[in-house]
Parts: structure tokens; sequence; C-alpha cells
């Protein structure tokens, strides 16, 4: 197909996604806009911009050709904002005074989005929202690094010991972070999957993320603006060193999962697939318990104690900050339940007792895939 033909569809079919994140963020937060006309254009210095005469948003080809289109539904939200302004606030100035804020905040949009001028905030350029660290975080993550290192020890005893004094210092960081500003610094971090279906063993990792490592998960989809298709997504999140940690672990497990596979799987009969998604779910179940011991172990000589009376307070309070956040982020989100799997009992089983060996370090030598930003 020649190039220009190709690209008019590729703008034509940008155009109608673009009308359907309108509908969706039009009921998502109860609004009453009426349909704008939709255009792509080319240009590299503006990404948006909103035309209150002629009723247009106009999109960058170059913002969706060059960034998730997860950023380009913040671009969006962007202009909607103006539109906002325009019709419901009847404010015709155009800018990005109280009113345009006023509208930001009917829409969940992030204050790194909400810039004059039509740039990106940096930190969402190379990840979804892992930016701005504060000096405190980059230390943290330094210092949960090179316990991971430790971790790659030989003796099974300072291996475990290295992890668990990495989940000590987890918690500590975050009971600190309580006590300083815990209203601050949320973010959420994308993992897509590129695939329509989300396995049981995905949602396994991330309970275990959700319960062990300071994070929230929201399981979506996001629109591939080249395949013209949808993918689930794997949404982690809370304070931004949480979810680079969180992203880490995902990445490793995942990688672990299919490396004790391919160790044992001859040892296995039946349907290969039942057998290999059921020695994940053991995998994962006695890796769960383990974290669940360490945990009891680490409340024991209590970590809490050396802390606020008020530390009670404080995690409920963060934990309603967070449900504000991701409330603003999925104004209406829902929870559904999942069937459960049928499971050949062997593999389970002898997945449960690998599952309590694993321990989480740092990868060594080689390509080891996205094991997240943590090892740069």
């Amino acid at each position: 197909m020649p190039f220009v033909n190709r690209q008019s569809e590729l703008f034509h079919l940008w155009s109608r996604q673009l009308q359907r994140e309108f509908h969706d963020i039009n009921w998502r937060y109860k609004l009453n806009l009426s349909l704008p006309l939709f255009e792509i254009f080319k240009a590299k210095k503006r990404y948006g911009s909103w035309d209150p005469n002629q009723r247009i948003i106009r999109i960058s080809s170059v913002l969706i050709e060059n960034f998730s289109w997860d950023i380009v539904i913040q671009i969006l939200k962007h202009e909607i904002a103006h539109q906002i302004c325009s019709e419901i606030f009847c404010d015709a100035s155009g800018g990005h005074g109280r009113n345009f804020h006023r509208a930001c905040d009917l829409l969940g949009l992030a204050p790194e989005f909400r810039l004059a001028g039509g740039d990106l905030p940096q930190g969402f350029i190379s990840s979804a929202a892992v930016d701005q660290q504060t000096d405190k975080g980059r230390r943290f993550i330094k210092k949960i690094s090179k316990l991971l290192a430790l971790a790659q020890s030989a003796n099974e005893h300072e291996a475990n010991l290295a992890m668990t004094k990495a989940g000590e210092l987890m918690d500590k960081y975050n009971l600190r972070q309580l006590e300083d500003d815990s209203s601050q610094g949320y973010g959420y971090l994308i993992i897509n999957l590129k695939k329509k279906r989300t396995e049981r063993y995905q949602r396994q990792i991330c309970r275990i993320l959700q319960e062990f490592f300071y994070v929230k998960i929201v399981f979506s989809s996001l629109y591939d603006s080249l395949l013209d298709t949808e993918h689930n997504i794997i949404e982690l999140l809370g304070r931004r060193e949480n979810i680079e940690v969180a992203e880490y672990i995902y990445f490793f497990l995942e990688n672990k999962l299919k490396e004790l596979w391919q160790q044992n799987r001859t040892r296995f009969r039946g349907n290969a697939t039942r057998a290999r998604n059921s020695y994940y779910s053991g995998l994962l179940a006695g890796f769960y318990d383990k974290l669940e011991q360490q945990n009891q172990n680490l409340k024991k000589h209590s970590v809490y104690d050396h802390y606020s009376s008020n530390t009670s307070a404080l995690v409920v309070a963060e934990d309603q900050q967070l449900q504000n956040f991701i409330g603003n982020r999925y104004p209406r989100l829902c929870c559904r339940s999942r069937q459960k799997a049928t499971i050949y009992r062997d593999s389970y089983d002898r997945g449960v007792e690998d599952g309590a060996k694993i321990v989480i370090n740092k990868g060594v030598g080689g390509d080891d895939g996205n094991l997240g930003r943590l090892l740069e």
C-alpha cells in the first residue's frame, strides 16, 4: 500500500479511536460534553490543541507514533479540559488559569499534564510515571538493589536473609514516608502484556505485589495505534519508588516461573499446558506462603515499634490517599470475580514445594529481558 494511503488510513483509525476515548472519558467522569470533531495533524512542537470556534480537538501524529496510547489519552484529557472551560465554564480565555485547573480536577488529570505549551513531563517519556524521584527515593532503590545482589548467594540461608532484609527495608521506608508526606509521591506504571488475555499466573503475581509490595493493581486494556487493536495491561499504582520495585518483582517472577518449568517439565504427565499452569500456580502459592511467613516474623520484631504511636492511623490515611489517587484515575472502577481453574494436583504440589525456595535477587549477566528499571 502506498505510504500516503497508509498514513491516511491510520489517521482515520486514530480519529475513530479518539472518539471512543472521548465517549469513555465523558462516561467515566459523568460529564455532559458534546462530541467534537477530531483531527490528526503533523506537529512536532505541539501535541494537541482545542479550537472552540470550529469545535475541533487536534492531536499530533508525532505524539501517537512515538508514545504509548496512555500518554495520548492524557494529552486528550488536557484538550478536553479546555473544552470544558469553553462549553461549561463559559471561559473563552484559552489559558491555563483557575478554570482550567478546575476542569483538570474534574478529569483527574495529573499535574504533570497540565503544563502549557504542549510539552510532555520528562519522567513520562521513558516510563509511564516513575518520574521526579527524590534523593531519598533514589537511595532507597539503591539499597534494595544491593540487598537483591546479596540474595544471589549460593548459601540458601544467606540468600533468604538478604531477601528478608529487603522486605524489612521496604516496611521501614514506607513507614517513614507515612510520617513525612503521606499525601505526595503517587504515580502509576503500565506493564503492557501485548496480548488480549491476562493469564491466571499473571493475576497471581499481581496478588503478591499488592499484598506485599505496597502497590495497588488495576487490570485494564490499552489501544495499540500501530496495530489498531487493544491489548490487556497491568497497571501498578502507588508511591513511585514502590511501583519501580514492584515492576522489577513482576518480571523477575514471570521469568523465574518459565525457568523452573523448563527445568522440571519432564517430571509431569498429562496435558502439558494444564500441567504447566498448575505448576505455575503452585510455585506462586508456595512463594506467597514464604512471604507471608516472612511478614509474620518481621511483625514479631516489629519495625512499627520504632515509629510513631499513630502508625495505624497513618496507614489508614495512606490507604485513603492512594484510593483517592486511583479514584481520580478510574472513577468507575469495578471488581470482577474469576472462575477457578482446574489443576493437576501433582504438578501443583511440586510447584508449592519449589515456590517456597524462590529467592528474589538481582539478575546477573546476559540479557534477562525486561526486568524493570530497578537494575539500570
